[in-house]
């Protein structure tokens, strides 16, 4: 028994030998071999990869420019009526339609500059928004002799034993500026889904001129009568407002959405003037020349819904983007000009009404964070 147990000592000592080996080796490979980490939820725990602007090494500077394509319009600006009954009488016919310039498309620019910092996240940035626009509009009617049909105008408000014109001609210029400061903050609230609320001020300027010519009337001792109308505004005041990105195709697209609005305190500033030209003579004779300003709010709104492509490069220390989308923009309290009574030396008529300007159109923009 004993000289058996003899025998198989060897190949117990062996195996023995063979399993603690094992045992080290497996040991040596747990500890040599790298721990496979759990990237991080966005929108739970926000780490390097879960920014929501810019890239993991971008914090620092930022530039934007946008191209803008857009249409204004200011209802507020009727420059005649049209008279459609061949048998109108002024004291108790009024059939006719309401003539109002078109809108036109012309191009601006915005400009920024930003600050993504390294504290929480946060980021500064402040833009330049410049656009100009103009309409113009030129109407005649032949074959009026002996019929009232013809064009009558708004401004000035006519008596009614005014003559009826053949020809009106009428113009709109715009210049628009504003100038914005933001303080914000971007984050993931869902894996795809990332909010910038932003607050911090706006200043923005918009002068205007209001012109219409009428010529070649029916009746009457003089020949044409023109309307020249200024309406300028500014304003500075707070604004808030939040931008969307819904990501998709590995966060490199996004569909992008902008809501802000601002109260701008500020001057209004009108003048009407009224000019009309006698019969057989070149020299205009001044009817009315009024003026006034005064102080308001003036709300502002400011709309954008897009499409945004943007990519880190150059180990994540660059970021190009680029997006495009429809940006609308709504100025309230935009005409204040008054009107004047041909009748009699009577005051002006107070304006009326909330007519406002509207910028909509194209915005194109390029960002890059360095």
């Amino acid at each position: 028994m004993f000289s058996s147990f003899l025998k198989v000592m060897p190949v117990l000592t062996l195996l023995g030998v063979g399993a603690a080996a094992q045992d080290i080796a497996a040991q040596n490979v747990t500890k040599s071999a790298p721990t496979m980490q759990t990237p991080m939820p966005c929108g739970i725990v926000e780490g390097d990869n879960c920014l929501a602007r810019g890239c993991a090494c971008s914090y620092g500077g930022r530039l934007e420019f946008d191209f803008l394509y857009w249409q204004a319009q200011n209802t507020g600006f009727m420059y005649g009526y049209e008279i459609k009954d061949p048998n109108a009488v002024a004291a108790s016919n009024n059939i006719g339609s309401i003539m109002r310039l078109p809108a036109k498309w012309d191009p601006g620019f915005r400009i920024g500059a930003g600050w993504n910092t390294d504290y929480d996240h946060w980021d500064v940035f402040a833009g330049w928004t410049w656009f100009r626009d103009h309409a113009t509009k030129s109407r005649s009617v032949t074959g009026v002799t002996g019929t009232l049909l013809g064009f009558a105008p708004m401004w000035p408000n006519m008596a009614a034993s005014s003559p009826v014109w053949q020809h009106v001609h009428a113009g709109w210029h715009m210049w628009h500026n504003a100038c914005d400061l933001e303080l914000g903050r971007a984050y993931y609230i869902t894996k795809h889904l990332s909010l910038r609320p932003h607050y911090g001020l706006r200043g923005g300027w918009i002068h205007q001129k209001f012109t219409s010519s009428l010529t070649l009337p029916m009746t009457g001792s003089f020949s044409q009568l023109d309307f020249h109308g200024k309406n300028n505004f500014w304003g500075v005041g707070p604004r808030v407002g939040i931008q969307s990105n819904w990501h998709f195709c590995d966060n490199s697209w996004s569909v992008l959405g902008k809501a802000s609005t601002a109260l701008l305190l500020g001057e209004t500033r009108t003048r009407y003037r009224s000019e009309s030209l006698a019969t057989g003579s070149t020299t205009f004779l001044t009817r009315h020349n009024v003026k006034d300003h005064f102080s308001q709010v003036v709300p502002n709104l400011q709309l954008f819904l897009g499409v945004d492509w943007s990519s880190c490069f150059n180990c994540d220390k660059y970021l190009l983007g680029i997006n495009a989308g429809w940006e609308v923009n709504y100025y309230w309290n935009q005409f204040n000009i008054l009107s004047m009574n041909e009748a009699a030396a009577l005051a002006p008529t107070a304006a009326f009404g909330n007519h406002a300007v509207s910028m909509e159109g194209l915005t194109v923009n390029l960002h890059f964070d360095f």
